[in-house]
């Protein structure tokens, strides 16, 4: 298996999986709101499709959401990591594989690839995921809820990694301000993993936007955050490395000083045509 490593990440290259119940596809074209100025699809769309694959995929295998909220159960991503190897552009066809890919007593692992048309891997992701209980939002072990066994799930990983703990901020930061609203909500009522990510890359200085792009993000949920409150995302300056550079994020609550969330970004130098054709700045997704 060939491994291709960019700034840390590894985006593992290999030969295809087995076909079987518990690897899940599906085919999709990038609309025109899921893109911003240089015509490829934003990295906080890009995961809701992931999202979309795994709800999909948790529902077919028998523990989807009106499973377990028959259940007073909910699934929460509890970490995240994504790389990208290309974006996918306006109206290209592409296809989400995702799988189980492990567990652990309380946490369930999960892995996605994105293949263009031909075939080729051009993104890919590992999540983590905790089920809690409705009320007490307490963690369940994972096995007798879900019927699994560790050893039938693929062994594929679609990275060399899994996400991790992501240090606090080092030196100094920048803080953004960023007040939840309620178009944020999902449907189990609290702030969709999406959202920070937005609120994450939308802090970033809008001189970065313009001469990089975001190749890996990584990503770790602390606690939960609910409609009017106030959000502070703090960034730390950017850590340069061989054509790229390497951003430290904290999202707080602002009332309470409570940690939301601790992302860490890579971005790679964009190609000097990437504005050929759509001027702009990539600031903002576009809604």
């Amino acid at each position: 298996m060939n491994e291709e490593q960019r700034g840390g990440m590894v985006l593992e290259q290999g030969a295809g999986m087995e076909e079987g119940p518990y690897l899940w596809r599906e085919e999709l074209r990038v609309r025109s709101f899921e893109v911003g100025p240089r015509g490829t699809i934003c990295l906080p769309h890009l995961c809701l499709f992931l999202q979309e694959a795994a709800w999909n995929h948790a529902q077919r295998l028998g523990f989807g959401y009106s499973d377990m909220a028959a259940r007073d159960l909910l699934w929460v991503i509890f970490r995240m990591l994504v790389h990208i190897d290309r974006y996918p552009r306006w109206q290209e066809k592409i296809e989400i594989l995702t799988w189980p890919s492990g567990m652990e007593r309380l946490v369930a692992h999960r892995d996605f690839e994105v293949r263009d048309e031909a075939g080729h891997i051009i993104a890919a992701a590992s999540s983590d995921w905790l089920i809690l209980d409705r009320e007490r939002r307490q963690p369940q072990a994972v096995a007798p809820i879900v019927g699994l066994r560790p050893e039938v799930l693929p062994l594929r990983r679609a990275l060399g990694q899994r996400p991790r703990r992501i240090p606090s901020l080092p030196g100094p930061c920048q803080r953004s301000e960023f007040t939840v609203l309620l178009r944020d909500l999902d449907l189990q009522g609290h702030v969709n993993h999406t959202s920070y990510m937005e609120w994450i890359l939308d802090a970033c200085p809008v001189e970065i936007h313009n001469q990089y792009l975001p190749v890996a993000l990584e990503i770790n949920f602390l606690a939960e955050s609910g409609p009017g409150q106030k959000l502070q995302v703090w960034t730390s300056r950017p850590v340069p490395s061989a054509g790229s550079i390497e951003l430290f994020h904290q999202v707080i609550r602002a009332q309470e000083g409570q940690e939301v969330c601790r992302a860490r970004t890579l971005w790679r130098m964009a190609s000097p045509d990437s504005y050929s054709q759509y001027p702009g700045s990539l600031g903002h997704c576009p809604a």
